[in-house]
């Protein structure tokens, strides 16, 4: 139980009676007791909905400790004193979990499909999903998947390739419906969790994961001990991703393996790690990315800093502002030193690349352009995350991702070699070099930072196809990235 107690609600199918049979086996078999539950949602005679855990109800009583509810998404309407079986989870799910008096901090979903599809991921399923920055885009993704499929448009006026459509529509029609599943889970998942406290998580995986013993590989065990996911989600992405676009791309791969064996859908590796999705109605995120700070696109800007022009009138800034104030002090809190904000301006203002802002400044990334004027690279030049929420909420995780999606072909950073979250980066990194070393041409100066280097092997950048020129690149980074002097207060 690990101090939780569940409720279990059985979604609208063919099976609920058999599934809740089997469900008050298993909870019986465990010493507890089952609590079959009709109506536990009620709709009021002024169209309104009240749920059972949104009531004085006992449900979940101390004195009835050990007693677990099986609810059957039955709704008693008040008006004609009658109940019915809704057809719509989702709205039952968001009507259920509004305005609960209980604290409810996890809301899993099983199913035999498991998470979300990750196209960057191979199909397998998203490790982690920030719902305010995410759901919309990867509900369009998922939609326009399905709307393709729909459509049953052959990939030419071949006959060969109008027979396809014909003979595979059953398997076309299966995919369909994996889509609309898991469109339907995306969606309960975001209107469950907004219902929820911030902390609470949400979880989306399969009835065979879910079903492992070990409490380090099964996904609900690990997320109730942890609530993390089982592996991070900025870790290295899979390659060889494929993007689908027209049913007869799809038949034509499979194709290609066994077409007396096909089957659409992601290949998935027997792993609870590529089935689980965790998601998090998230943090509101900000970025900005003017190069240069001015008056009109920041707040606190020191005079020195302040440009004032006689002739040009300013007009007014319609972006994102970035407060300095707030900026320096989750840096002094993150780093326990104090940021020389007039030095630290002194050196980035005009190479800004990118400021990426995580809520009210709970967390944040500075990125800028360094090295020569004709060959400039982006610097990780400040992470930081308050104390209090290092490791809660992917604040971490979040950050790396959006960074790796704003500048996918490359990005440096330094760490010091004691930092103990070397590691991470180390996991996070493709090449590593102790800035300590000769870096070449007898250029070998004391230091006690080590340089992180992340790159895309699938981008255009020459470098990546020799390893000379990759080499020499490096070295030249390494140079200007260990004499960046730091700017904290002495």
């Amino acid at each position: 139980m690990l101090g939780l107690r569940p409720i279990c609600v059985i979604p609208p199918t063919p099976f609920m009676d058999q599934e809740a049979e089997m469900l008050d086996s298993m909870i019986t078999s465990a010493s507890l007791k089952p609590l079959h539950l009709r109506e536990a949602l009620t709709r009021k005679a002024d169209g309104s909905y009240e749920s059972i855990i949104s009531s004085n109800s006992r449900l979940m009583d101390d004195t009835i400790s050990g007693t677990i509810p099986i609810i059957k998404p039955y709704v008693y309407d008040e008006s004609n004193a009658a109940e019915y079986l809704t057809r719509d989870i989702v709205k039952f799910m968001t009507y259920f979990s509004e305005k609960a008096s209980l604290l409810i901090d996890k809301f899993f979903i099983l199913n035999t499909l498991g998470g979300t599809p990750s196209l960057e991921r191979n199909e397998n399923a998203h490790v982690f999903i920030n719902l305010s920055q995410e759901f919309h885009s990867l509900r369009k993704n998922l939609v326009d998947q399905l709307h393709t499929l729909e459509k049953r448009e052959p990939e030419s006026e071949d006959l060969m390739d109008r027979m396809r459509i014909h003979i595979y529509d059953d398997m076309i029609s299966h995919k369909e419906d994996e889509l609309k599943e898991h469109i339907e889970d995306m969606e309960l998942m975001d209107n469950v969790l907004a219902n929820l406290p911030a902390s609470s998580t949400g979880l989306v995986t399969t009835i065979k994961s879910a079903s492992v013993f070990k409490d380090t590989k099964n996904p609900l065990l690990y997320n109730l001990l942890t609530d993390r996911s089982l592996i991070s989600s900025s870790l290295p992405r899979f390659k060889n991703s494929k993007r689908i676009k027209t049913q007869t791309a799809i038949l034509e791969e499979h194709e290609e393996e066994n077409e007396c064996n096909f089957k659409i859908g992601p290949n998935r590796v027997n792993d609870a790690v590529f089935d689980t999705t965790v998601f998090k109605k998230g943090v509101d995120i900000k970025i900005f990315s003017e190069r240069t700070l001015t008056e009109s696109n920041s707040i606190g800007l020191p005079n020195q800093f302040i440009k004032k022009s006689d002739t040009l009138e300013v007009l007014p800034y319609k972006g994102i502002s970035l407060n300095l104030s707030k900026m320096k002090k989750i840096l002094d809190q993150s780093f326990n030193r104090s940021l020389d904000l007039n030095h630290y301006l002194d050196r980035i203002n005009g190479n800004i690349a990118s400021v990426i802002i995580i809520g009210d400044y709970e967390g944040i990334a500075i990125l800028t352009y360094e090295g020569p004027k004709h060959k400039q690279f982006v610097y990780l030049d400040k992470f930081a995350v308050l104390p209090q929420l290092k490791g809660s909420l992917g604040i971490s995780d979040i950050i790396f991702n959006l960074m790796f999606k704003q500048f996918p072909k490359e990005v440096l950073w330094r760490s010091r070699k004691d930092n103990v979250v070397n590691k991470w980066y180390f996991q996070r990194s493709v090449s590593v070099i102790d800035l300590s070393n000769d870096l070449g041409n007898g250029d070998q100066v004391d230091s006690n930072f080590k340089m992180f280097y992340y790159g895309d092997d699938n981008s255009d950048l020459e470098s990546f196809g020799n390893k000379e020129i990759l080499q020499k690149r490096l070295m030249e980074f390494a140079k200007y990235i260990r004499d960046i002097k730091p700017s904290w207060e002495k």
